[in-house]
Parts: structure tokens; sequence; C-alpha cells
């Protein structure tokens, strides 16, 4: 294996390590934040329990709960962005390079991700913040340029993977 290669192949192991660990704390903000919403549909019916939690807050119950599903919106985003990524990395670890076909193409699919997923995520939560007058300030998000990087690096991956083949009957005839 080349010292490139084999550079490409552990940045992948670590950068697969590091979205396993965003999903897995994407998964865990999302819970958390069905958990907090469901406790203050519960705790809006009682007068003396909203009154204690708006006692130190600005927010009113319902502006509260608006935040924690914007906050659901933005996890379940995550964990959908970590999860493409981390097919991506254990798939480019067991072929053992980004130059295949179905690598290039599913990088191109990651680049696609990263573009459409956060700009859904903005148009949900600016919805979710008008319905709930949350003051929560939906901030833009999309990964444009990193999409479209992602997307012309797939068609380099691609081009690796056609000079590869090209390559392999003349490896095969020089091994005879």
């Amino acid at each position: 294996m080349s010292r490139n290669l084999e550079i490409v192949q552990k940045t992948s192991k670590v950068l697969g390590i590091l979205s396993k660990i965003g999903y897995i704390c994407s998964i865990v903000g999302a819970v958390c934040c069905l958990v907090a919403v469901s406790i203050l549909f519960i705790a809006g019916r009682n007068p003396e329990i909203v009154a204690k939690i708006q006692e130190g807050s600005k927010l009113t119950i319902r502006q509260t709960v608006g935040a924690c599903f914007i906050g659901l919106v933005y996890c379940i985003s995550s964990i959908l962005i970590t999860k493409w990524h981390l097919n991506y990395f254990l798939m480019e670890q067991k072929e053992g390079t980004p130059f295949t076909e179905e690598g290039a193409k599913a990088f191109r699919t990651l680049g696609i991700v990263n573009i459409v997923v956060p700009l859904t995520t903005v148009i949900i939560a600016s919805i979710i913040e008008a319905i709930f007058k949350s003051p929560h300030e939906v901030r833009p998000d999309v990964s444009l340029g990193l999409g479209i990087a992602m997307i012309l690096l797939s068609f380099v991956f691609a081009y690796g993977a056609e000079l590869e083949k090209k390559a392999e009957p003349k490896e095969k005839a020089s091994d005879k």
C-alpha cells in the first residue's frame, strides 16, 4: 500500500469514528428534545408548574416548546447527515480506496445530502419558529460550498476508478 493511500485510510478511519460519535450524540440530543417537549406538554396543563417554569425565564411554555421542536429538527438533520457520512467511511474502508465507482456515487450523494438536508432543516425550523413565535434564531446552515466541492471531488474519484480499471489488464499481463 502506498504511503498516500495509507494516510487516506487512516484519515477515513478517524473521520468514521468522529461520524459515529456525532451520530450517537445527535440521537441523544433528539431524545432529550422529545423528553423536554413531553414534559412541557404535561406541565403546561398545571398552572402552578407553568408559573415555576416561567419564573426564571423570559419565554412562555409555547415558545419553549417551539425551541425544543427546533432543536429536534436540527438533531434529526444531524442524524441523517452523520449516518450518511458514517456509511460512506465504512464503505471506503472496506473497499480500501476511494477510487471505486460505488464510492464515487456514494460521495456524490453525500455532497447532495450536505446541500439538501441543511436547506430543508432551515425551512422547517423557520416554519416552527413562526408557528410557536419562538425567539430562537434560525440560522442558515447550508453547506453549499462543501456540497459542491464533494460533488466535484466525486468525479475525481470516478475518474480514478476508471484509471484503475484500465490499469488492471496491464498488471495481469505483466504478472504472467
